[in-house]
């Protein structure tokens, strides 16, 4: 029987159909199925968190689906690290663009190799990366996988 750990990600192609939610006097909407103008460059830059940041989660750890109360308890671990870390951040949700799925996060600001390890040790396949201009998902316990930018290419029609 194979370990479920190698199997890779169930949900990882619904990451790039994300919509994030980002949580500071109101909410930064943000569909990262679009790509992003330069008025979202400007409200993500507003929050606080400095030029570059991550959004990290540690709900469904590997994409496998956790009841409710659990993944409750699993954001309120991360919450109270990066508040250990002394580091800024905000409540970031990701969200199905239904609204059907919904992931607490956090947005945090710091390094890019941080903010994997952070995710790695609550047992994620990837994380959101902003790099000032666009965002990014980045593997992390989907070491085979490679970053993809967003938003992804749509195949266009004959």
């Amino acid at each position: 029987m194979t370990d479920p750990a190698r199997r890779g990600d169930p949900s990882w192609a619904r990451y790039p159909d994300t919509v994030l939610e980002i949580y500071r006097d109101g909410t930064v909407r943000i569909d990262l199925r679009e790509r992003l103008d330069p008025d979202d460059c400007r409200r993500l830059r507003d929050l606080g968190l400095g030029a570059t940041f991550a959004v990290v989660t540690a709900a469904n750890p590997r994409g496998l689906a956790l009841g409710e109360a659990e993944n409750h308890v699993r954001a309120e671990l991360l919450d109270t690290e990066v508040v250990a870390r002394g580091v800024r951040f905000l409540r970031a949700d990701g969200v199905s663009p239904d609204g059907a799925h919904r992931e607490v996060g956090v947005a945090v600001a710091m390094p890019l190799q941080a903010a994997c390890e952070l995710a790695a040790r609550y047992e994620q396949s990837a994380l959101f990366w902003f790099d000032g201009e666009r965002f990014w998902i980045i593997p992390v316990l989907e070491t085979s996988r490679a970053p993809v930018a967003l938003p992804v290419a749509k195949e266009e029609g004959p």
